[in-house]
């Protein structure tokens, strides 16, 4: 049995380490140092070497991220976690993760822009504090996760192994992110008539003034064969969009959450601070024309409008936070399997003591994914869906000692547990929406991800 203790230093924030097992009436607290040794690993990606060794050891916790022309890392095995829970979920975080990772040691080779010691996890979408039983993994409103062996590359191209430990706690657990049984997610999605239902109703809200956009998601549960791996259904992932931010987290007990998400939420680091606004859809299959098709989406009002929604909510949430903010006057069109995006990227200089944390509780949810105003959309999403999203759509990444990261925005998103693939996709719902388009529009979101799990 594991017991949590607070990190010395922090209020709030909840370290649990990996320890040996202890009689339920004994507590341990956690005071060593965080240290880490490091070797290169020529001729290898972090996700070749994660394959390798979870074939080699198998029930380790897996970790993986990779940005789109950017870092990647992996991790397999846990050190230890923080976890944070209800409203203080960001700063709980921020403190415990602070406080684990400032005295960090470090030896061995150190390529250019390499963090030290990293935290993977995220959060999920909404805060709904510690309840027993509740359905979907990871259940804590956030959780991030020191992984005992690190696989990191560059833009350099060199891979950096480095295996990190805790005074006297061992260097690899396994299982050692899980948390507990609970139960499974129910299984019947939401019927069409139930959405056009729920469509028309926030259409008159709208109309009404409560909100001016809301993002309706539905879920899709789907059994996994036998032979479906985590593994094997992220290459797919990996394979199907390269231009996307791919992660990875289980638990090493067959819960996971994964996916390959086409939005950044925001990257910290160099003395920059990068987001961008992804918002506005439109089907593209193979051999149509994507010119003509782009033109179509970057004129059409309805899907101009829900983009603008989002990009003003960059701007005036990372004003008071940047000294300087650079953004294109119009949207470039992002393409994907399936489907075409409008984006526009946000450049920012960050002022003196910037945190990714921070930046992330600050821009979290944006109307791409909630809507506008935010109160108002969540209240009524709270509503209107029929299950708790979980993780989907909450912010999912890595952050460092220095406070640098980097976060997408976590949709076409799988949540695995019980052996049960639970995908989510949504759409915008703003003034023209038309229920039956926004069915076909996640029909198609979806799509990618079906097609990720029958290809493994």
């Amino acid at each position: 049995m594991q017991s949590r203790a607070r990190i010395q230093g922090s209020p709030t924030g909840s370290l649990v380490p990996i320890l040996p097992a202890v009689a339920p009436s004994e507590t341990r607290s956690s005071t060593g140092s965080l240290a880490g040794e490091s070797s290169l690993v020529p001729g290898h990606t972090p996700w070749e070497c994660l394959a390798r060794e979870a074939a080699l050891a198998p029930g380790q916790s897996l970790f993986l991220w990779e940005a789109p022309g950017g870092e990647s890392f992996s991790g397999i095995g846990t050190v230890c976690r923080v976890e944070g829970r209800g409203a203080g979920r960001f700063e709980e975080a921020r403190q415990g993760l602070t406080a684990l990772l400032a005295d960090a040691d470090h030896r061995g080779p150190a390529p250019a822009g390499f963090p030290g010691p990293i935290a993977i996890g995220g959060f999920s979408f909404a805060e709904r504090g510690a309840r027993v039983g509740r359905p979907g993994w990871p259940r804590s409103d956030a959780l991030f996760a020191i992984p005992a062996r690190t696989f990191w590359r560059g833009r350099s191209g060199e891979t950096v192994e480095t295996r990190w430990r805790m005074d006297g706690v061992p260097p690899e657990d396994a299982g050692s992110v899980a948390e507990g049984p609970a139960e499974a997610p129910p299984k019947d999605p939401m019927a069409r008539a139930r959405w056009s239902e729920i469509v028309r109703e926030s259409l008159d809200r709208i109309r009404e003034g409560e909100f001016s956009k809301v993002v309706l998601a539905r879920t899709n549960a789907v059994p996994l064969r036998e032979s479906t791996t985590v593994l094997a259904i992220l290459d797919s992932l990996r394979g199907a969009y390269p231009h996307c931010y791919r992660f990875l987290i289980a638990d090493g007990t067959g819960n996971a959450f994964l996916g390959a998400s086409p939005e950044r939420l925001v990257r910290l680091g160099g003395g920059q601070v990068l987001t961008e606004a992804v918002a506005g859809t439109l089907r593209c299959d193979a051999g149509d024309d994507v010119a003509v098709l782009g033109q179509e989406l970057a004129g059409s009002e309805k899907n101009r409008s829900e983009h603008r929604i989002v990009l003003e909510h960059l701007l005036e949430t990372l004003n008071p936070v940047c000294e300087t903010i650079d953004t294109p006057q119009t949207p470039e069109v992002m393409r994907l399997p399936h489907l075409l995006h409008l984006r526009t990227q946000v450049l920012g200089r960050p002022r003196a003591g910037a945190h990714v944390l921070d930046l992330v509780s600050r821009l979290h949810p944006t109307p791409a994914v909630a809507g506008w105003p935010r109160q108002e959309a969540l209240a009524w999403i709270a509503r209107a869906e029929a299950e708790d999203r979980g993780w989907y759509a909450g912010p999912v990444g890595w952050v460092d000692a220095k406070g640098n990261g980097d976060f997408a925005v976590g949709i076409r998103s799988i949540t695995v547990q019980d052996r049960v693939a639970r995908i989510f996709a949504g759409a915008g719902i703003v003034e023209g929406s038309d229920p039956e388009l926004e069915w076909r529009e996640i029909d198609l979101k979806m799509k990618g991800i079906l097609d990720a799990i029958a290809r493994d």
